[in-house]
């Protein structure tokens, strides 16, 4: 426990006056300084009205604990604040970056950086990232959030089911909350493991209320350390077994390891609950051979470009064999995904990898049949698939 005060800070604060002017940024402040006051802490707040120093603990007049500290700033990051009073625009939202000494920062803090990635629209796209957020994040509190059921399926018995990944929907008509375009705003803005923490979170609330299926939660690479507040919830997992063996952890590429020695670490807590740890999208993003051999997953799952691109080509394509077969040698179970037809599932199965996922063997879906031919994930790994 912590005998010193530690700051906690808005990191977009300067972006906020810059997309929406200087009073929606002092309405942000308040607002988190609110919310800080209703979670029971005693704080100070700097001069710029950006940083907070916490104090302590009011109700038990002493240091907040570190674990308490790390998951607080992913909760108030996930508070959309309404602007729309401020702002004249319909539904118009914005969230507070929340940061604490721990944290890497995001990668847009001010104006500027947003205009060396973006240009001259680079405040536009991040008004329109974060309204699309504020959209997901309030369907999300409201029960508007799902997690649809996509099958990985046995290539010879498709009635063998390895586990099902759980792909956010939304019920939001018109919004535009698509994948698509809520996961790259979520990686632009720096809320991609705030979100991450709420799915995780839904994710288990699904296992818990199916108790014979097994799960998959897809991570961002930030996600990917013990800083945050991944510590609860793999203290969670450990004291329940049952329920960590049915949870399969996939880190996407869309964003680079840049600790990779962090990586590492949760990876090894990861595995030591009893969960299973797989790679997705493997060769089409930012995760290396290297680092496939420092993270150990159990799963690896080779991005569908790989597969499409076999598909097209008129000479015999070596290049997806030999990827499965060199994951195969490092000790993953493999997964193909993109299958859509027979033909590509024949295609990947001779290419060796009997684990498959895509429309072929089943659509993403809200209904919940066949959860109880999932198999014990920690066998079939076991037996190399």
């Amino acid at each position: 426990m912590p005998s010193r005060a530690f700051e906690i800070e808005i990191s977009n604060f300067e972006l906020i006056a810059a997309c929406w002017g200087p009073g929606v940024a002092d309405h942000v402040a308040h607002r988190i300084a609110t919310r800080l006051c209703e979670f029971g802490l005693r704080i100070e707040q700097d001069t710029a009205r950006r940083r907070f120093r916490v104090l302590g603990d009011v109700a038990h007049d002493g240091p907040v604990p570190e674990d308490r500290l790390a998951d607080l700033s992913y909760r108030l990051t996930a508070e959309p604040i309404d602007i729309e009073a401020m702002t004249g625009e319909p539904g118009a939202g914005v969230h507070a970056v929340m940061t604490w000494q721990n944290d890497e920062p995001p990668r847009y803090r001010g104006p500027r950086d947003v205009r060396r990635d973006h240009g001259d629209d680079g405040l536009s796209l991040y008004r329109n990232d974060m309204h699309l957020i504020a959209r997901a994040f309030r369907c999300a509190a409201e029960g508007r959030m799902a997690a649809h059921w996509q099958p990985v399926r046995h290539h010879a018995d498709p009635s063998r089911i390895l586990y099902h990944e759980g792909l956010v929907r939304f019920d939001d008509p018109g919004a535009g909350l698509s994948p698509s375009t809520l996961f790259p705003a979520l990686e632009r803005t720096g809320i991609a493991s705030t979100f991450d923490r709420v799915m995780v979170r839904h994710v288990l609330d699904e296992l818990r209320a199916h108790p014979d299926a097994v799960l998959a939660v897809n991570i961002s690479a930030n996600s990917a350390h013990l800083n945050g507040w991944w510590r609860g919830v793999l203290t969670m997992l450990a004291a329940q077994p049952d329920l960590a063996a049915r949870l399969v952890v996939e880190i996407t590429e869309t964003e680079p390891i840049t600790h990779i020695h962090d990586a590492i670490a949760f990876a090894r807590a990861l595995r030591a609950t009893g969960a299973t740890l797989a790679l997705d999208d493997f060769g089409a993003g930012f995760t290396s051979i290297r680092q496939l051999m420092d993270l150990v997953p159990a799963l690896v799952k080779v991005d569908g470009l790989f597969l499409q691109r076999a598909m097209r080509d008129r000479e015999p394509c070596h290049s997806l064999p030999h990827l499965v077969g060199l994951i195969r040698e490092l000790g993953g179970t493999v997964i193909v995904e993109g299958v859509e037809t027979q033909t590509m599932a024949d295609l990947a199965y001779v290419s060796g990898a009997v684990w498959q996922q895509g429309y072929h063997h089943g659509r993403p879906s809200a209904a919940r049949r066949g959860t109880e031919q999932a198999e014990p994930v920690a066998r079939i790994v076991a037996g190399r698939g």
